[in-house]
């Protein structure tokens, strides 16, 4: 067991005792168990599983953050958190489509450009866990 502390802006999100925590990353989907070894790694739009040690699980959707790793306690600091069925889906399709619209435009500059390639992959993941639910 280790302590996980989930944190938007807003606040705390989520903040106990778990078995183990399964997230996505820039490097992909990683599983985090006790004494995991020392980690700090970014956040990418994807589910959140939190399992704690009496088996019950909760799910939730991220969005971008960091991830801290330090011995026996987890630290996700993340713009976002929804309950999966909690997603505004037509909020997320306006913005896929915006971010689509604003994609196809030759004048971005590169900032422009990532920002909303991010906000692309973002409506996209939170899309995909909406209609999911799994």
């Amino acid at each position: 067991m280790y302590r996980l502390d989930v944190v938007t802006p807003l606040g705390n999100v989520f903040n106990g005792e778990v078995y183990q925590t399964v997230i996505t990353t820039a490097d992909g989907e990683i599983g985090i168990l006790e004494n995991h070894m020392l980690l700090l790694t970014n956040i990418t739009p994807g589910k959140l599983r939190i399992e704690k040690a009496n088996g019950e699980v909760k799910e939730m959707a991220v969005t971008y953050g960091i991830l801290d790793v330090a011995g026996d306690k987890v630290i996700a600091l993340v713009e976002e958190v929804y309950n999966l069925d909690e997603i505004d889906v037509e909020n997320e399709k306006r913005l896929l489509e915006e971010a689509n619209s604003k994609l196809q435009s030759e004048n971005l500059t590169e900032e422009e450009k990532s920002h909303y390639e991010k906000q692309k992959h973002r409506a996209e993941t939170l899309l995909n866990l909406a209609t999911a639910k799994v």
